[in-house]
């Protein structure tokens, strides 16, 4: 094979793999740079992401075929026919859209072979493809400077200079995610002590402006507005580029900055040190590992499609890698582990996942006489709900116990809705945990009593029957909108309720006006300590500024509370009593079932038993109730997801049910007072 003609092959594959693979790539990420801009993607990153989407791949195709050409032209000749087919197979699964994956695949894999007999027979179809031959550095180009990644490939200076500020007491700042102020509260409005005692235990010393209403309902505009003090602006992405003033640039000259954020970068190199990130390899193996999940979002059929785990809001960690803490030794294998694997294992058990992150940020408070500014946004209560009260987890995976159970096609299901709100409680209940470190810490190192600590959440989040859970509505308004704030002044010891009505953007210049400090930028919030303020429309803004809604309408308040009383008619006294028959619990039930095996140190609990009955009613509708070790210990009503055909059942347990070693779980239908083991 000739220089020339291996030369014309890898513009072929180069082609078609940019047309199969890096230009849908290139188009989707190019008009959502949040993918980068969440996970502080440096402009190198997205350069070296380019660079290799468009050619990597092709060089190793290429150089495949001229090893093979080296033992036989006829070898390579074929090798190279099956790229062509499979390149245009690719082209053509997203090109056909067809929902079953049989028919799908059949038409994607015919018109590969017609292709490649094309390439074949046709010098024209070969011709076809080397005029195209500058279109993969086209892509290329017209991704890094005109898409609205070029915004994070050539930042405007974020090496803001930070404001001169006197202020001495050190600040702690929580920004929870996905925490409506009603998941909080008992029947009486105030903190539910019994289930979230720490974010009592921080109301008991601080002020609760509990009429406090988020901005926006997507966390990379949610977010910056708090920490900047404006409301969100279109095309601003949630970066120190775009917000080069915040809370870091106007106390960086003066506090030291421990800062941890999950969904942002909003703090400036020239402020925050890289220590802690991961480096380029890490970054750039994450990246491929989230890519590679978008990509198969894009190019499956719907059937597919929905066995892969969700691509979700965050633009980030969709795989889920350090949620899952899912290193749990095979049992089966009993090979001697090295100290190095030993090491390993207990590390991503201990410290991985969103617990882990927030336990790290914690053990990083430091005491002393030095201003410190201590700031974390933590993906929690958030999605995806894998937790127990205890920070345990009941998933050892990201992917859904069953297809669609988190996603829309549970939307439509009235029990599934309701469940999917009390695992939202319940990951709360694990948040508060976290708290209560954090809090601990803080009198630890001895600076709780003179220290600002603040707690919000970016927005909150709606379980409604047959409502998108983040998407804004008319009609959950009063569930997205309202978040916690909590803030205790330096010396504040006595706890008040205020609710006066703020928006997100009042935190940062409530903070400074507490510090005395003089924020050197035009913000549209306003501090909470400043009184005869004139009254203000506030607005919550809408799937990217596609719509935006009033907040206080005249049916706002009674909303709200009819909302906080919907929450304990549900899950009253005792959360895990959620289900339709709460009366069979703690009954004895018939000897059957299958054995789990409990190891309290590794993390999990089989709290969420899923699945699905053989030969059911398509429908379901039916009662369920699950027993651990012979006792009831939660029940549920069967259904049947959309796309599905089966009837369905997933129910919570309690953790208290398991003991550790052996136990017995096993699943019954539930016929009146007689109990049927499936």
């Amino acid at each position: 094979m000739s220089r020339r003609e291996l030369l014309e092959r890898g513009v072929h594959v180069a082609v078609l793999w940019a047309l199969a693979v890096a230009q849908p790539l290139f188009d989707l990420l190019g008009r959502n740079p949040e993918f980068f801009a969440t996970r502080g993607s440096r402009p190198g990153d997205i350069v070296a992401f380019a660079l290799l989407a468009s050619f990597a791949v092709p060089l190793v195709l290429v150089g495949l075929e001229w090893l093979a050409g080296l033992a036989n032209a006829a070898l390579a000749w074929a090798l190279h026919l099956v790229f062509v087919a499979v390149l245009v197979a690719a082209i053509a699964l997203q090109v056909i859209g067809l929902a079953g994956a049989v028919p799908a695949f059949a038409l994607a894999v015919g018109a590969g072979a017609l292709a490649a007999l094309a390439y074949v027979r046709w010098p024209a179809a070969r011709a076809f493809l080397t005029v195209l031959g500058p279109a993969p550095i086209v892509f290329l180009v017209l991704f890094l400077v005109v898409s609205d990644v070029s915004d994070l490939v050539f930042p405007s200076s974020a090496d803001v200079q930070a404001a001169h500020v006197r202020a001495t007491a050190p600040i702690v700042l929580v920004i929870f995610d996905e925490l409506p102020v009603h998941s909080l509260m008992a029947a009486n409005g105030r903190v539910d002590a019994e289930r979230y005692p720490n974010f009592a235990r921080l109301a008991r010393d601080a002020t609760w402006y509990r009429n406090t209403a988020s901005v926006d309902q997507d966390t990379p505009y949610a977010t910056p507005a708090i920490l900047d003090g404006r409301l969100p602006r279109q095309e601003r992405l949630p970066v120190a580029a775009d917000h080069p003033q915040n809370i870091f640039s106007l106390l960086g000259n003066r506090y030291a900055l421990h800062v941890r954020e999950d969904a942002t970068a909003l703090c400036a190199p020239s402020l925050c040190t890289d220590a802690g990130r991961p480096g380029f390899r890490d970054r750039m193996r994450s990246l491929w590992d989230d890519l590679s999940l978008v990509y198969a979002h894009q190019v499956l059929p719907d059937d597919v499609e929905r066995e892969l785990p969700s691509v979700t809001e965050t633009w980030g960690d969709f795989n889920g890698g350090l949620d899952t803490n899912a290193a749990v030794a095979d049992t089966e294998v009993t090979r001697r582990e090295t100290k190095r694997e030993r090491f390993r294992r207990i590390h991503a058990n201990l410290a991985q996942g969103r617990p882990g992150r927030f336990e790290e940020f914690v053990a990083g408070i430091q005491g002393g006489r030095r201003p410190r500014l201590h700031l974390i946004h933590i993906l929690l209560p958030h999605v995806p709900l894998q937790y127990l009260p205890s920070g345990r987890f009941y998933r050892r995976s990201p992917k859904e116990a069953l297809t669609g159970l988190d996603g829309r096609p549970g939307y439509g299901i009235p029990f599934v809705v309701e469940q999917a709100y009390q695992r939202h409680l319940l990951q709360l209940e694990a948040s508060d945990r976290l708290l209560g470190a954090l809090l601990d810490r803080l009198h630890e190192v001895g600076i709780y009593d003179r220290a600002v600590v603040g707690v919000v959440a970016d927005h909150g989040i709606s379980f409604r029957l047959g409502h998108d859970r983040r998407l804004v509505r008319p009609q959950n308004v009063q569930e997205i909108a309202p978040v916690p704030f909590f803030l205790k002044a330096p010396g504040q010891r006595r706890g008040r309720i205020s609710d006066k009505p703020l928006q997100t953007i009042d935190v940062l210049p409530t903070i400074a006006d507490l510090l005395g400090v003089r924020i050197p930028w035009k913000v549209d919030g306003r501090s909470a300590l400043r009184h005869g303020a004139p009254a203000r429309r506030r607005m919550i803004i809408a799937k990217k500024f596609k719509h935006t809604y009033l907040v206080d309408t005249p049916s706002y308040e009674s909303a709200k509370r009819a909302a906080l009383a919907r929450k304990v008619r549900l899950f009253g006294d005792d959360i895990y009593a959620f289900g339709p028959r709460p009366d069979l619990i703690g009954h004895a039930a018939p000897p059957g079932g299958r054995d789990a095996t409990v190891d309290p140190g590794s993390g999990f609990i089989p709290a969420h038993v899923a699945g699905t009955i053989p030969n059911g009613r398509r429908g379901g509708g039916r009662t369920v109730a699950v027993a651990v070790n012979g006792t009831v210990a939660a029940t549920g009503v069967t259904f049947t997801l959309e796309g599905a055909d089966d009837e369905q059942f997933s129910v919570v347990l309690p953790e208290r049910s398991f003991k550790p070693g052996r136990n017995r779980i096993e699943v019954l239908l539930v016929r009146g007072e007689r109990l049927s083991p499936l």
